[in-house]
């Protein structure tokens, strides 16, 4: 088994002046599809008398979908604040860590998520990326740091408020796990009642054995205050999540200062891909989307060296070839070059576009045989 790189948590990779928050829970203060509350899963009313707490009883989770949404429809009436981690471990040892932060304000029209993910490669070397993420009420702008360099990305608003709520597998194991978890205590947090559930429950495989093991923290309104899973896969490889409520009643975010940074460029769509790869050129092909402006630097590294090219038009439906004259200037025509007419190129190249603004539209690392 090869060990999880960084990418494995990260991501993702796709996103709050507090008017009330959690003292006495302990949470830890450490980017998904947005999804919606499944409703197909067959379900039991418990009597208000009997109830916990909306869906609980001292039986357990009788009615996962009020639960849900009880959970959801609290946190979005007023704005909150959530802090998660992802943690795995390989062979014993950390492998990925990703802690992020969604800061949403009431009705989730405006919120602000940070994403910090860390991990070690097969040489042991550690990488760390920053993912920002702005979402207003008609746009989500992203902010990406990896390496040093920094990028962004505008795009209109994909995220549904519910999607802001939920995180990982945690809809998942409420809704198709309910009937595995156990009231474990029932108790009184500054006048809430609180009630822990745990689960022990077969995830990996079917196999009848327990490999996941689930914990719920959950108020007498439905707010799940403190979620945590561990899933082993085998030994010493474990998954482990955790969610936690830290604030309820929250203001809308301010915007981040880092917005007036995000170059125009960053709001086109640019669909460009390498084709073909050679002993003497790069075919860069358009797909979709707008159109690379005229100005745009082309640039590609190969034997250590760079190379740069400016397009004097428009880039938008075919291909370019880019490839090094025996002068040593990177050219980028619509047909490939003659052998005689390009020098040799390495077997692996990086290439970048960028817009005259600076921001970047493509880039990719390649390697040919």
């Amino acid at each position: 088994m090869n060990k999880p790189s960084i990418f494995l948590v990260a991501l993702l990779l796709v996103a709050f002046a507090a008017c009330s928050a959690f003292p006495d829970d302990a949470a830890p203060t450490s980017t998904p599809t947005p999804s919606a509350i499944p409703t197909d899963s067959p379900t039991s009313t418990p009597s208000a008398a009997d109830e916990l707490a909306p869906g609980i009883t001292r039986d357990g989770i009788l009615n996962p979908v009020a639960l849900m949404s009880a959970h959801q429809a609290s946190l979005l009436e007023s704005g909150f604040v959530v802090n998660q981690t992802v943690e795995s471990t390989y062979d014993g040892q950390p492998s990925n860590r990703l802690e992020l932060q969604t800061i949403v304000g009431p009705a989730g029209e405006v919120a602000y998520r940070t994403a910090v993910s860390s991990g070690f490669d097969a040489e042991g070397a550690e990488a760390v990326i920053t993912n920002d993420l702005w979402i207003n009420t008609t746009a989500q702008i992203s902010r990406h740091i990896e390496d040093g360099s920094t990028t962004y990305d505008v795009q209109p608003r994909l995220y549904p408020p519910e999607s802001l709520v939920w995180f990982g597998s945690l809809q998942r194991d409420i809704q198709f796990a309910a009937g595995e978890y156990e009231v474990t205590a029932v108790e009184q947090r500054n006048g809430v009642r609180v009630v822990t559930l745990e689960a022990e429950i077969d995830r990996v495989g079917n196999d009848g054995i327990v490999d996941t093991t689930s914990t719920l923290v959950v108020a007498e309104t439905g707010v799940i205050r403190h979620a945590e899973t561990a899933v082993t896969y085998e030994e010493g490889t474990i998954y482990r999540t955790t969610y936690d409520v830290i604030e309820q009643g929250r203001a809308a975010p301010e915007p981040p200062g880092w917005l007036d940074a995000v170059p125009p460029s960053a709001a086109l769509d640019v669909g460009l891909d390498i084709f073909e790869f050679d002993e003497t050129s790069i075919e860069l092909v358009h797909l979709h989307g707008d159109a690379v402006p005229a100005g745009s630097i082309v640039s590609v590294v190969s034997n250590g060296t760079l190379y740069e090219v400016t397009l004097d038009a428009p880039f938008r439906d075919g291909s370019r070839y880019l490839w090094i004259d025996p002068t040593g200037t990177l050219r980028a025509t619509e047909s490939p070059p003659t052998s005689e007419e390009a020098e040799s190129l390495d077997k692996e190249v990086t290439v970048q576009v960028h817009a005259p603004d600076g921001g970047e539209l493509f880039s990719i690392s390649v390697g040919r045989r």
